[in-house]
C-alpha cells in the first residue's frame, strides 16, 4: 500500500500518474470543447481499440478526470465529458498542443531519426543472426 504522504511529495509524479500513457492526453484534448459519444471518440482517435478506449476512460473516470453519462435515446448512447478536475488539466493540454505545433519540423526530424535508428538496429540484428547461422552450419 502506498503511503499518502509519499504520494503528495512529488506533484509532477502525481500528475503523470493520472495523465501519462499513449492515450489519456489525447482523450483529454478531444473532450476539451464538448461531451463526446464513445463511438465518435473512438473514430477521432483512429488507431485506438474499443477495449483500450474503454479501459482508459474507466481509469480516467475513477481518477475523476472524466464523467460518463448514459443518454436515454434509441439506441442508448454514452457520452463522456471533462469534470471540473479534468478541466483543470486544459492549460497543460493546450501548452502541449502549442509546443507540438511550434516545433513540428524539429519533432518530425527527431522522430524520423529514431525510425532510422530502429531500422539500423534491425539490420544489425539480421546480420548478426546470419553470422551465427554461418558459424553454426560451417
Amino acid at each position: 500500500m502506498v503511503n499518502k504522504l509519499e504520494i503528495n511529495k512529488d506533484p509532477l509524479n502525481n500528475a503523470l500518474k493520472l495523465i501519462s500513457g499513449k492515450w489519456k492526453i489525447k482523450i483529454l484534448e478531444k473532450l476539451i470543447n464538448k461531451p463526446i459519444r464513445f463511438g465518435k471518440l473512438k473514430k477521432d482517435l483512429d488507431t485506438i481499440t474499443s477495449q483500450m478506449l474503454s479501459k482508459q476512460l474507466k481509469e480516467m473516470e475513477n481518477d475523476t478526470l472524466v464523467k460518463r453519462k448514459v443518454v436515454k435515446s434509441n439506441p442508448i448512447t454514452v457520452e463522456y465529458s471533462l469534470t471540473q478536475f479534468g478541466n483543470s488539466s486544459l492549460p497543460i493540454i493546450r501548452s502541449l498542443v502549442k509546443w507540438g505545433s511550434i516545433n513540428k519540423r524539429k519533432m518530425s526530424r527527431v522522430i524520423e531519426k529514431d525510425q532510422e535508428r530502429v531500422i539500423d538496429l534491425l539490420h544489425d540484428e539480421i546480420r548478426f543472426k546470419n553470422l551465427q547461422r554461418k558459424n553454426f552450419y560451417g
